[in-house]
């Protein structure tokens, strides 16, 4: 008789992390993947410990449901600096440095309301943007200025891209930290494309400063900005790959690509010009998948599903490789650690015959820093990390 071929046991979260009291709309990785910042739709933003699974800071950044939340370690790791887009039409910059991180506030949502006027981190930014279609910013972190000796931070010069305030296919683009606006993009077709819904910043592999952005109609573009010219724009790349709203992208800058998904079952790998061929489209009969993230090795990518799945796929083959189930309600957002910080971290610092409660608390750094973690939010308000390929 031949063996029956071995069940593997379905896939469980490492972690669960309990703090947030409405749906969970944004998740970002940063600080060498030592810190997760996350934000609901009550306006709460949370940054998490991921050595330890407990919050850095807490604190409420809007009076609205959170778009998008970005985390930057800077200086060091001395200084952590935090964007934030909200429902309420404001872009929030806030900065804290690790000395400060005793004194902010730790209340979670979850639990009773502090006695005393929570300690929030300095906001540094408030930028006046639209958050009318729900299409959460893109940025691109031009230099990490350090200051002079006795002057305060200066934030990150950045750019920052959203939907322009009147017309609702256009994408504006403002400059911290000036805060002005540089220019607007508009939908560059004669055809009307609907609301922005989602857009996406980054640099091409020849150098050049380009926009990919999503649209209601169902369709993609990438601009690019002409060389030589003041903040003038050519559309490379035009498809309209969905028949439904687009619900999100991701860029893979260095391999030329970018994946799209919608209100529809399709899931879409694009060239990031019209040199790069034709899109590649896969009808994965799953409805509602957002919240796309591509992993920075370029091997993988995942999806947030409204049916309570995190999807995980292949970036070459659009293959599903994973469908990991905890959540009981429809998740919104995902998020992957850097994996080329993991694998660099992989020497161990111990000395032999040293086991002091320092030694502890690196080796137990190093282990988080080398986990593959995906992380996902769903309208529970509960976030599940686990530990993948």
């Amino acid at each position: 008789m031949s063996a029956s071929p071995q069940l593997h046991p379905p896939a469980s979260p490492t972690y669960i992390l309990r703090g947030h009291a409405a749906p969970i709309h944004a998740l970002h990785i940063f600080h060498q993947n030592l810190r997760i910042i996350s934000g609901d739709a009550e306006g709460w933003t949370i940054v998490w410990d991921l050595v330890s699974k407990r919050p850095v800071a807490v604190w409420k950044a809007h009076h609205g449901a959170i778009l998008e939340v970005k985390g930057f370690s800077l200086h060091a790791g001395n200084l952590t600096e935090v964007y934030t887009h909200g429902r309420d039409h404001k872009l929030c910059v806030w900065r804290f440095r690790t000395q400060d991180e005793a004194f902010l506030q730790k209340t979670l949502p979850v639990d009773a309301a502090p006695q005393s006027q929570p300690t929030q981190p300095w906001l540094v930014h408030s930028l006046p943007v639209n958050a009318l279609n729900f299409c959460a910013f893109s940025m691109l972190v031009l230099a990490d200025q350090t200051p002079e000796p006795g002057d305060p931070p200066s934030p990150s010069a950045a750019l920052i891209a959203v939907p322009n305030a009147l017309d609702s296919g256009a994408i504006d683009l403002f400059q911290l930290p000036a805060e002005r606006r540089v220019c607007s993009i508009p939908a560059g077709t004669a055809q009307p494309t609907g609301m922005v819904m989602a857009v996406q910043l980054f640099h091409s592999v020849s150098g050049e400063l380009c926009v990919a952005s999503a649209y209601e109609d169902g369709r993609v573009m990438v601009f690019a900005r002409v060389a030589g010219a003041d903040w003038r724009w050519e559309m490379v790349y035009v498809s309209r790959a969905h028949s439904q709203p687009v619900l999100s992208i991701d860029v893979c800058a260095a391999a030329g690509y970018f994946v799209s998904s919608a209100a529809d079952a399709r899931l879409v790998k694009h060239p990031v010009s019209g040199l790069g061929g034709e899109g590649t489209s896969v009808d994965t009969r799953h409805a509602g998948q957002q919240g796309v993230r591509i992993r920075s090795d370029g091997m993988v990518f995942a999806t947030a599903g409204w049916d309570a799945r995190i999807r995980v796929y292949s970036c070459r083959t659009m293959k599903e490789l994973a469908v990991l189930k905890w959540h009981k309600e429809g998740c919104y957002a995902v998020a992957f650690a850097d994996v080329s910080t993991s694998d660099s971290s992989g020497a161990e610092i111990t000395r032999e015959g040293e086991f002091s409660l320092a030694t502890m608390q690196r080796q137990r750094a190093q282990k988080v820093q080398r986990t593959h973690w995906l992380a996902a939010g769903s309208k529970d308000g509960k976030i599940s990390l686990w530990d993948i390929y």
